[in-house]
């Protein structure tokens, strides 16, 4: 993240700080805006990219051999030689792709199906455009050119006291 941040910034980071604390704000409020921008554009209940990874795993879902309930909520799915587990009560998944990503995996929406419930109920709620949208509405606090310091200009900024500290003796 910080190596992504850095190559963001990297043409304001040899700026006095003033300037570059600006810079960087104004960078943030136009990626900001399109955030926004882009959220009002959605209409469905997940963000695209979510639901396109959903679609594509609903698609794999589809070709799974067989489901098989062990109880109410907990399933067994035989897939090409090999059992998965998926508890649907716990939002849990045997290989953890489902507790990882936030979205079901593929065996999970195969439980889901069996049950005939709604594959967009069991995502994380960070996905629903709603909290896009929440993420990117908090408005910047606009900050005017000329900032009124009072009383500060006539203070003198001292430097720090330093103290020797203890060391070995020098060899004579």
């Amino acid at each position: 993240m910080a190596e992504s941040f850095n190559a963001w910034i990297l043409s304001t980071r040899e700026k006095p700080i003033i300037t570059m604390c600006k810079e960087i704000r104004i960078q943030l409020m136009i990626r900001f805006e399109e955030k926004r921008e882009l959220g009002n554009t959605w209409s469905g209940m997940l963000v695209s990219k979510a639901q396109e990874l959903l679609d594509m795993r609903k698609m794999k879902a589809r070709f799974l051999h067989k489901v098989i309930s062990a109880m109410e909520m907990l399933f067994e799915i035989h897939y090409i030689g090999k059992k998965y587990v998926v508890d649907l009560m716990r939002w849990t998944y045997s290989y953890k792709k489902w507790q990882f990503s936030g979205i079901p995996c593929a065996h999970a929406i195969a439980a889901i199906n069996h049950m005939h419930m709604d594959t967009t109920m069991y995502r994380l709620k960070y996905f629903i455009v709603e909290y896009f949208r929440r993420a990117f509405e908090t408005p910047f606090a606009l900050v005017p050119d000329n900032i009124e310091l009072t009383g500060i200009y006539n203070w003198t900024v001292l430097l720090p006291r330093t103290t020797r500290l203890p060391s070995r003796p020098k060899k004579q």
